[in-house]
């Protein structure tokens, strides 16, 4: 076996620099902050936290949606009644979206406002699919919306991470909801697309 040539001695050479010290420890005492608070984070979600908040999505009542061995079991899906509620800024102080929420078995797939399905039977029995438990066709549309036992108007809706989110499109240049250039709100105004 063939060796390197053995270092030779060289006069010149100081040795390492005599005074040496920490160049960034602004930096280093930022990064231990940093690694010491994903920490305490971690020490925190682990003991207060619920690890299924982060498999399954629950409704406004705290259910998980979709969970073996619950009343939700066959409900995986979470439908919003308003769902541009949830691009409110206080989304972002209370963590969860500021309208009722509720699990499904699939989400909307037709558009249509309570005040029209309120009166065809068929419409009716479909839409209660998308409102909270007890709600009969003698109740009244007023009394039903007041008391927000069902959302204003179902549209047309895909799910994407659990979670039933309007079906956009795009038609002749403009930005379709559910197919719909135009989308009423159930409350007589009409949204352009």
């Amino acid at each position: 076996m063939k060796r390197g040539e053995p270092r030779k001695y060289d006069p010149t050479f100081k040795g390492p620099i005599e005074k040496r010290g920490c160049t960034d420890i602004v930096c280093c005492i930022l990064f231990i902050i940093c690694v010491l608070a994903y920490i305490a984070v971690g020490i925190l979600a682990w003991s207060q936290g619920d690890p299924r908040k982060a498999i399954y999505p629950t409704d406004s009542r705290g259910q998980f949606c979709g969970q073996a061995g619950t009343p939700l079991e066959k409900k995986p899906l979470v439908f919003y009644f308003n769902i541009l509620k949830c691009a409110s800024p206080m989304v972002l102080l209370e963590f969860q979206c500021p309208t009722t929420q509720m699990c499904v078995e699939k989400c909307p797939e037709k558009y249509m406002t309570l005040l029209t399905a309120y009166n065809i039977p068929k419409d009716f029995e479909y839409y209660k699919n998308f409102c909270q438990e007890g709600v009969t066709n003698s109740m009244g549309v007023a009394n039903i919306l007041k008391n927000g036992l069902c959302p204003a108007v179902l549209i047309p809706s895909k799910s994407f991470t659990k979670r039933c989110f309007p079906s956009l499109g795009l038609k002749n240049g403009k930005v379709t909801v559910g197919g719909q250039e135009q989308v009423n709100d159930g409350e007589g105004n009409t949204i352009p697309g």
